[in-house]
């Protein structure tokens, strides 16, 4: 088993309370800052909310399974958008806080979109953009055997309209809570990961999160260096 090794930074950090009476970290090394872009020549701005009425809370809840199977068909944008945003967006404009928790608000988590079947989207390594709510290009192309591989010839990576990648920038946490970041950093993975699942059930998609993959594999396909930033916890979603 691999171990996630948490790096130190001599960064300085400054601890301001906000109007909600919270306290936000806000980083003076602008490499830790959330969401922080890939300078990549292509975004794609993604719609708001879709006008749509899902299931209740405790409907999607007992709905809830790990579903494998996908049919093939078509996921739109559209739906992406709306799982992205309520999985791991901005809830709270006002205040900037997220549909998932976050110690200290330090938001560690970077989320990736590596597209297999989106309407009018091509296929590619996409990084998601909370603060604007964007997709970014990293890579274009057809990963899904890549993906599959990486994640011990999982053949769910080659069906799925969509893979759900997250990764963590270590140091947003690492220098505010030290010693206990790490736990931390999982712990918000896993709030992502489960707002993932209850929006896909309600949207009537199929979702699947894995955390037995090749780290190394990984991380050199989404172009991670895997010690500042690495590949957490994967999900698979897509049509059933």
């Amino acid at each position: 088993m691999e171990t996630l090794h948490l790096p130190v930074n001599g960064s300085e950090s400054i601890y301001l309370p906000d109007d909600a009476a919270e306290f936000i970290i806000i980083q003076q090394d602008s490499e830790f800052m959330p969401s922080q872009t890939k300078n990549s020549i292509m975004r794609i701005h993604l719609a708001p909310e879709l006008a749509y009425n899902g299931l209740t809370v405790e409907k999607a809840i007992a709905n809830r399974r790990s579903r494998r199977g996908f049919t093939g068909e078509t996921m739109t944008l559209t739906e992406l958008a709306h799982l992205l945003h309520y999985s791991s967006g901005i809830t709270d404009k006002r205040y900037g806080f997220r549909a998932a928790p976050s110690a200290g608000a330090t938001y560690p988590i970077e989320v990736y979109a590596i597209t297999n079947n989106i309407e009018g989207l091509a296929k590619g390594i996409y990084h998601y953009l909370i603060s604007s709510h964007e997709l970014e290009l990293v890579r274009e192309g057809d990963f899904s055997n890549e993906m599959s591989r990486a994640a011990l010839q999982e053949r769910m990576f080659k069906e799925a309209n969509v893979i759900v990648a997250l990764s963590a920038v270590f140091q947003r946490t690492q220098q505010r809570y030290r010693e206990r970041a790490q736990r931390y950093i999982c712990f918000e993975a896993g709030h992502i990961a489960q707002n993932t699942y209850l929006v896909a059930t309600s949207l009537g998609l199929g979702a699947c999160a894995i955390g037995a993959f090749h780290d190394n594999e990984f991380n050199r396909l989404l172009g991670l260096d895997g010690k500042n930033e690495s590949a957490l916890y994967i999900m698979a979603v897509g049509k059933i």
